[in-house]
């Protein structure tokens, strides 16, 4: 899995090449860039889900002391 940024360009590049593409190569660059923004969304809702346990866990730290 590449680090996030490198996975942001990719997304971009896709979308480029979406742009430009002849018919023969419209489906697969369409199929690769909805496989990227998956990958992409995805992730972030890992990050959230993990920055919201994280929270909840400090909010019952604090509720105990």
């Amino acid at each position: 899995m590449p680090p996030a940024r490198r996975l942001e360009d990719r997304i971009r590049e896709l979308s480029a090449r979406l742009a430009s593409a002849e018919n023969g190569e419209f489906e697969r660059v369409l199929a690769e860039l909805r496989d990227a923004m998956n990958e992409h969304t995805q992730r972030f809702k890992n990050k959230i889900s993990s920055t919201l346990l994280r929270w909840q866990g400090s909010q019952r730290e604090r509720r105990k002391a």
